[in-house]
């Protein structure tokens, strides 16, 4: 009974605070009442929309939270040693492996192919 007269004195407020959108208001209701329930869809859907938007990203908010708990568990489950013992494990001493770092492409041109010409670049003075 408590949450009705507190709507009951939110809309009495209103009514006091706003007397000419509310006669604007009355009188759609009244004589339009397509353009009112038009308007009055209107305002309930971006009502909903304000109010669901927010709990949307509460809640992927507190869905992140979780799973990062839960990795963070997992992974704590293995103690800082067996991690260093399984690296360590993973590399035994004495191996060595070389991985080139870049080939050489083949050449295009055969070597019997044409001669060497020495020139030299002379720039002209003016």
């Amino acid at each position: 009974m408590n949450i009705f007269s507190a709507i009951i004195d939110s809309i009495v407020g209103f009514v006091n605070r706003n007397p000419l959108t509310t006669i604007v208001l009355v009188m759609l209701m009244v004589f339009a009442p397509s353009v009112f329930g038009a308007i009055f869809i209107g305002i309930m859907v971006l009502l909903l929309v304000l109010l669901a938007v927010p709990m949307f990203l509460l809640f992927r908010l507190r869905r992140a939270s979780r799973q990062m708990e839960n990795e963070a568990r997992r992974s704590s489950q293995r103690s800082y040693s067996e991690q260093f013992y399984t690296r360590q494990q993973a590399k035994s001493e004495g191996d060595v492996k070389v991985h080139p770092t870049t080939q050489q492409p083949p050449k295009r041109v055969n070597d019997n192919v044409g001669d060497y010409v020495e020139f030299e670049e002379v720039k002209d003075k003016k």
